[in-house]
């Protein structure tokens, strides 16, 4: 018996699903069940970074500001962009 790190989810799906499941896996050159594992744990964990990218963030690093900020985002006071008056003749 293989040595295999993890444990067996058995789940019955339609063919065809299998089928579309597979020849994915077959065009990113991943079995069956490396392509599977990687759904699920993108559909847990959420979309991880493209292949060969580093993660730089220290994991006590805030959110960027943008996720901090209340609703609305932009201050209702900024004044909008006027082009200058040379810039109009």
């Amino acid at each position: 018996m293989a040595n295999r790190k993890g444990v067996f989810i058995g789940a019955y799906v339609p063919n065809e699903l299998k089928e579309s499941l597979r020849r994915r896996a077959a065009a990113e050159h991943r079995t069956l069940s490396q392509e599977i594992t990687r759904i699920l744990v993108e559909a847990v964990h959420g979309k991880g970074l493209p292949a060969g990218s580093v993660d730089r963030r220290a994991g006590a690093d805030l959110p960027r500001r943008r996720s901090t900020d209340p609703l609305p985002r932009r201050r209702a006071e900024d004044l909008p962009f006027l082009p200058s008056e040379d810039k109009k003749k």
